[in-house]
């Protein structure tokens, strides 16, 4: 964003209809979205079309920031920050596999995690059939709802209880039509805040009451949603999957066209492709988003560990899977979302880790035996350890290599290690799990569980291809 300031001016996106950065909250003392820490103390806030303050926002909530921005491109000023969730309604049915948990909601797909997923009123583990949520996230490739934040709302479903849900309308027949695979009955709704009706591709927020056995809300209240990110003139943060992909320099975002050709990749290894989460900048022209720099947001390493010694000076810490294994070096960006399970408060800050903690992290590979995090969250229990990154060698009934760690398997003593493949169907040992893996390119997730003493043993109890 520095190199689009120009001119020696202290802000950016000035010159359009302003500077609007769509993300996710990852930090407060301010509000740290995109990886800008933008000042408040003169900015109002709309939380679910109310007027709320800064208070209101949680870790994990996608909202949009209008402002400036400073030519450092790390700080600005918010002049107002919207929140509205994507959906709220009872989990219908609950899927649990090895790493998330496939809710339905509304009749939408909706995924959570452990380590990707901020709660609120409820936890990973106890979210239930029966809830009622609020759900705020990205919609992916597939038009399952990734969920960065989810709020318990109450513990029952009740069939008079108003729900909601955002998106284009679709298959438009009078007052009858579809949003996000959900039909709508807006035939009794209050409609003041369309004064030019409905229309197809028209992006609305509607609120009503479910009935699951027709997956039909009926709408008391119908409303316009803002689409400023669109707008010729802007200058614009957006984060999200890439849904569509014909070429560099012709993709969507979150809905949101964008041409990447002289955009700067981060890191420059940066596959574009449907599925991956990015955050682009640029300015709006005639309609699309012609983006500078496009940076990852997800990645395919990981580690779950304790806590060895952290580095204020350079913006990181280290991570001990066992005491015979390598350190990890966990390096952290202004875009980090740091999230905290063990503190006062949901955000944690690096000056706040101490030796012992145990932390999930994800990101990516940006060296040996270093991940550049995405996500860091901080448990206020040491759980199982956990390496994931792509293969780099492996000795038959040996060992494998992932982010620089060779880990130990155990092929024939006390503790065998089990393998799967990506579909979580069982290898019968290492040898046939070397076979179904390429070097260089599979990614492989590592268990090391806990034994009695609390602590791992440095031997791998379970190996298993990623998606």
């Amino acid at each position: 964003m520095a190199a689009s300031c120009g001119g020696g001016s202290d802000t950016a996106g000035i010159g359009g209809s302003g500077f609007i950065s769509s993300g996710s909250v990852t930090g407060f003392g301010s509000v740290f979205v995109n990886g800008v820490e933008f000042e408040t103390g003169a900015s109002t806030f709309d939380v679910e079309d109310v007027n709320g303050t800064q208070q209101d926002l949680r870790i994990g909530m996608i909202v949009q920031v209008e402002g400036t921005i400073n030519s450092d491109g790390v700080t600005g000023t918010s002049t107002h920050i919207q929140y509205s969730d994507e959906l709220e309604g009872p989990v219908s049915d609950v899927v649990t596999s090895a790493d998330f948990k496939t809710l339905t909601v509304l009749g939408k797909t909706v995924i959570v995690s452990n380590t990707d997923t901020a709660f609120e009123g409820l936890t990973y583990a106890s979210v239930a059939l029966g809830n009622v949520i609020e759900v705020s996230g990205f919609y992916d490739e597939l038009g399952h709802l990734q969920a960065s934040y989810v709020e318990l709302k109450s513990s029952t479903f009740d069939a008079g209880t108003v729900f909601e849900i955002k998106g284009v309308i679709s298959n438009l027949s009078g007052t009858d039509f579809v949003v996000q695979s959900v039909n709508i009955n807006a035939a009794s709704a209050n409609l003041s805040d369309l004064p030019n009706g409905f229309e197809n591709d028209l992006l609305v927020e509607v609120k009503g009451t479910y009935n699951s056995g027709t997956n039909t809300i009926t709408a008391i209240e119908v409303e316009a949603e803002d689409n400023d990110l669109s707008e010729d003139g802007n200058e614009v943060e957006v984060e999200g999957f890439i849904t569509r992909y014909a070429s560099i320099n012709d993709f969507d975002i979150n809905g949101y066209a964008v041409n990447g050709t002289n955009a700067t990749l981060m890191p420059a290894t940066l596959v574009l492709e449907v599925g991956v989460k990015v955050e682009a900048e640029g300015a709006v022209v005639n309609g699309v988003l012609i983006a500078n720099e496009i940076e990852i947001r997800g990645g395919d390493a990981g580690v779950s560990a304790i806590v060895n010694a952290k580095n204020i000076a350079n913006n990181s810490f280290t991570v001990e899977l066992h005491s015979s294994l390598p350190l990890v070096t966990v390096q952290l960006t202004e875009t980090t979302l740091m999230e905290d399970d063990a503190g006062t408060d949901d955000h944690l800050l690096l000056s706040e880790l101490t030796a012992g903690d145990f932390v999930e992290v994800r990101g990516f590979e940006s060296g040996i035996s270093t991940i550049t995090a995405t996500r860091v969250k901080r448990n206020s229990e040491v759980k199982e350890v956990e390496l994931q990154g792509v293969v780099t060698a492996q000795t038959l009934d040996s060992s494998i290599t992932v982010l620089g760690v060779t880990y130990p398997v155990d092929a024939a003593g006390l503790d065998v290690t089990s393998y799967e493949d990506a579909s979580e169907n069982t290898i019968v040992d290492h040898s046939a799990f070397i076979a179904a893996t390429t070097i260089g390119t599979t990614v492989v997730s590592i268990v090391d569980k806990l034994a009695g003493d609390g602590n791992a043993q440095g031997v791998a109890d379970e190996v298993e291809i990623e998606d």
